[in-house]
């Protein structure tokens, strides 16, 4: 089963990688890029597919080797989720980016940065190769927050290998179509052509951005109201893509579709507002602040405890809050607990920091139990999102919940 999710995971990766090629910022270099491949010289596929190849192994060299150093070096870029001045400015950056998308201004990267635009004469395979490390560079404005959420995952999973693993999926996957297309380049003509639809999903695009700019800020001032930005951001996109936004009104196919898909993005955010406004009338699981001591006076007593390794940056935590710690027999199953909650947002706190290195975390969301001795009941270490059948199954199958209560499952 195992294995399973993990082949479904690097699916996601390939699949992610290959939907890049559609941002505004990749899908119209794709013609200019594959031209490269042939110019104006008959070439047989074998040749068009070794420049390709060539192109893609710099993409795939790149991409690599950034989720390579990630892992390898987790705890830098974890701290760069820690810096005031890091999370605002970026947040800025990405905000500036989205307003080009809108169409507020024009963005474009300086010229040494578009490698494509070289003639084909001057160009060796090496070259190629060249051209594809740059490539994320040129995609840098639709890409960026992407490869900046991987970053920040694998640098939290501390796994050399699988940084690496899926920066290497994810570029396959962007580098994919210039395989295929660049080995045949009659294919290139049934592209769809730039119109309306790629205007919209610019603007979709945009959007996207934009509450990635956002999210920075929030975590950087340290909001409370940043577990409403995705409920916000769809609520507020919906009614603008469906409604507000201009692009090609002479379709009046494309009209009916941008109006049922705005209409069903804000549907979906106001389901969720709604169904959170009724979740915070019962806060769920209360959660004291971790300080020095804690842990000995609980284990004096004889008292077991669960602590919960939390962000504000980290979405995850906010999910594991709002859908696993809200619900009725998860919190009847933490009775017995006390309930200690250490903020990893920003480690300026030596105690939490101590904590961490105590107990060996190396990322959020962590969840761990303490027996009464105040050992860790190491089957129940949480890492990630669970939901709130799958907390329960864990804590009755490592003894920490009483089988004969079954309810507390069906409640789940």
């Amino acid at each position: 089963m195992l294995a399973v999710d993990k082949m479904m995971e690097y699916i996601a990766y390939f699949m992610l990688g290959l939907s890049l090629n559609l941002t505004p910022c990749v899908y119209p270099m794709l013609t200019i890029t594959l031209s490269l491949f042939h110019g104006g010289r008959a070439e047989s596929h074998g040749q068009s597919f070794l420049k390709a190849l060539a192109y893609v192994s710099g993409i795939t060299v790149m991409f690599t080797s950034v989720g390579l150093l990630a892992a390898l070096t987790g705890e830098f870029f974890g701290g760069l989720l820690q810096n005031f001045w890091v999370l605002f400015l970026m947040g800025l950056f990405i905000i500036a980016l989205s307003l080009s998308m809108f169409g507020l201004y024009t963005f474009q990267l300086p010229a040494w940065l578009m490698p494509q635009r070289r003639a084909l004469r001057e160009k060796t395979w090496f070259e190629f190769f060249l051209s594809g490390l740059l490539a994320g560079v040129v995609a840098a404005p639709c890409v960026g927050p992407v490869v900046l959420s991987l970053l920040t995952a694998v640098s939290q999973m501390g796994d050399a290998v699988y940084g690496a693993v899926c920066f290497l999926i994810l570029s396959i996957g962007m580098g994919f179509p210039y395989l295929i297309l660049g080995t045949f380049s009659g294919l290139i003509r049934r592209l769809p052509k730039s119109g309306a639809w790629l205007v919209w999903f610019e603007r979709l695009l945009a959007v996207v951005l934009f509450s990635f700019g956002c999210f920075y800020i929030l975590i950087a001032f340290r909001w409370p109201i940043i577990h409403w930005l995705i409920p916000a951001t769809l609520l507020g996109g919906g009614i603008y893509l469906g409604w507000l936004e201009r692009s090609n009104r002479e379709s009046r196919k494309f009209e009916i579709f941008k109006r049922v898909a705005g209409t069903l993005i804000a549907g979906v955010g106001l389901w969720m507002i709604a169904s959170w406004m009724w979740t915070y009338v019962d806060r769920g699981v209360v959660w004291e602040d971790y300080r020095q001591g804690v842990l000995d006076e609980s284990r004096e007593i004889g008292e077991p405890v669960v602590i919960d390794f939390y962000a504000d940056w980290c979405i995850p935590c906010h999910d594991l809050h709002k859908s696993t710690f809200t619900n009725p027999g998860v919190i009847r199953a933490l009775e017995r607990f006390r309930k200690v909650r250490a903020d990893a947002t920003r480690l300026d706190n030596e105690d939490t920091k101590n904590l961490i290195r105590l107990f060996g975390v190396y990322g959020v969301p962590t969840v761990i139990f303490l027996d009464e001795a105040g050992r860790e009941v190491e089957e129940m270490r949480v890492s990630g999102f669970v939901g709130p059948k799958e907390f329960l199954g864990m804590m009755r199958e490592t003894g920490l919940l009483p089988s004969s209560d079954s309810e507390m499952l069906t409640n789940a």
